[in-house]
């Protein structure tokens, strides 16, 4: 029922710097539900790149462990988030560094027939489509100061955690990191930008198989023309209830 597409790339500061991608992302299907999750690790951070993995691993775990045919209460999603930063901790400890060396954000949907529940920690961005377009689950969190944010690492990670539980169906999500959220906002109106989404939305719904969407979306986020707009890593799931067969492809960055 749900055709999903996801993929990260390294942005080009970190390939002329030699660190690593510092976003994960995944996502499943179980029964009719969807469960996908992201997160993006902090750039000061040394070990962010684990963080954002074992966020995203045990946040999927949880939620696949749980989900049912109702949509689940909001306690049932803040103690998916809880296990998700226990992970995290977890393999701080591990490593034998601060929490803070493995800081991360964290974006987690989850949509069955009927439902959709949504959760974030952070920055980063989650879509869907609305009664009359597309529309965000929450506004990015970008904290106090410019090109800060929110992390499932800190110490008060709970009261910034955002909830939102939506009564009605889903068939288009997305959820992306603050690498491509120029492209993904429209700043000024404080709305999704619907050009950036509605043709990669047709292009899942519509394109050939998941692996080969997959390598043009890959290709599509390491595009000159979106690295020319960001220097970012780079992280974007799409997920639509509908498919066919028709041909498509990935769309430029100007759209």
């Amino acid at each position: 029922m749900w055709k999903l597409v996801f993929g990260s790339v390294r942005g080009t500061s970190h390939v002329q710097s030699g660190q690593p991608c510092q976003d994960h992302c995944a996502g499943t299907v179980v029964g009719t539900a969807l469960v996908a999750a992201c997160s993006d690790g902090a750039g000061s951070a040394e070990l962010s790149q684990l963080g954002s993995r074992y966020a995203v691993e045990r946040f999927l775990e949880e939620a696949v462990q749980s989900v049912g045919d109702a949509a689940p209460e909001r306690e049932v999603i803040g103690a998916w988030v809880d296990a998700a930063r226990a992970r995290v901790l977890e393999e701080a400890s591990s490593q034998g560094v601060p929490p803070r060396q493995l800081a991360c954000t964290l974006l987690g949907a989850v949509a069955g027939v009927g439902w959709t529940a949504y959760a974030q920690i952070g920055d980063g961005v989650i879509v869907f489509d609305g009664e009359t377009g597309y529309e965000l689950a929450f506004w990015p969190d970008n904290g106090e100061y410019a090109n800060a944010t929110r992390f499932l690492t800190d110490e008060d990670y709970r009261d910034h955690l955002h909830i939102e539980i939506v009564p009605r169906q889903v068939d288009e999500i997305a959820l992306l990191t603050d690498g491509l959220q120029m492209l993904a906002l429209d700043f000024a109106q404080a709305r999704v930008h619907d050009p950036f989404f509605s043709p990669l939305f047709r292009t899942v719904r519509n394109g050939p198989d998941e692996e080969t969407l997959r390598a043009s979306l890959l290709g599509f986020m390491d595009s000159r023309r979106v690295n020319d707009k960001t220097d970012d890593d780079k992280t974007l799931l799409i997920a639509t209830r509908n498919t066919s067969n028709a041909p498509a492809s990935v769309p430029d960055a100007t759209a």
